[in-house]
């Protein structure tokens, strides 16, 4: 598998026009049984340049706020430019995001390119961890195993050469097997319940971007 195989996969999203959902298609079973994940806006699988950035970071799931998100997504306008971003991050504008990402300590290198960050399911909702129904459907969202295949096979090898870091920020949705967890060029970080990427995680991307 290919750094860029990511993308071809995500151009497929689609938006259902009699609901309105937004989802991937291989997702459209899965997504058939019960969750509250706010479909009504376009899914976020990735934030950031996410063929070139040399740290990846690994988020959790797209989230979802009824006061901010519509003000993400005003019109329709909004709403395409994000789409086009999803399908061609590379040559996208990554210096408006959303204003999760302006609190963060690894905004900035998202919007410079430096990092980006995948989520383990892109589908939105508030706070995962107090959602059953989410997190057991996010294990059988063919998209989230499409994720895991891709950061195992396309993305582990560079890093174990040292061409991009890893950062298991919310790792417990990736599933990732022990050996991964343990790979040279991968961080875990010991908080991931906090937005900032801390402590020796943080150190690593540091130290890394210095090369």
């Amino acid at each position: 598998m290919q750094i860029s195989d990511i993308v071809e996969f995500w151009s497929k999203l689609e938006q259902d026009q009699s609901t309105g959902h937004w989802f991937h298609p291989a997702d459209r079973n899965a997504l058939s049984s019960q969750h509250t994940f706010n479909l009504q806006y376009p899914v976020s699988p990735y934030v950031g340049q996410i063929e070139t950035a040399e740290v990846i970071i690994l988020g959790a799931i797209a989230g979802y706020s009824s006061e901010l998100t519509p003000t993400e997504f005003p019109n329709q306008a909004s709403i395409e430019a994000y789409v086009q971003r999803v399908r061609n991050p590379k040559g996208s504008d990554w210096s408006f995001v959303s204003r999760y990402y302006h609190g963060v300590n690894y905004g900035p290198l998202v919007v410079n390119g430096d990092a980006a960050l995948i989520n383990a399911s892109p589908y939105r909702s508030p706070k995962v961890s107090e959602e059953p129904d989410n997190r057991r459907v996010i294990a059988n969202l063919p998209s989230s195993a499409f994720n895991r295949r891709w950061l195992i096979e396309a993305v582990l090898p560079l890093a174990q050469k040292g061409d991009r870091l890893i950062v298991a920020k919310r790792a417990g949705l990736w599933k990732l097997p022990a050996t991964v967890k343990a790979s040279s060029g991968l961080a875990v970080d010991p908080a991931p319940v906090s937005p900032q990427i801390t402590s020796t995680a943080w150190a690593a991307v540091q130290e890394f971007l210095k090369k």
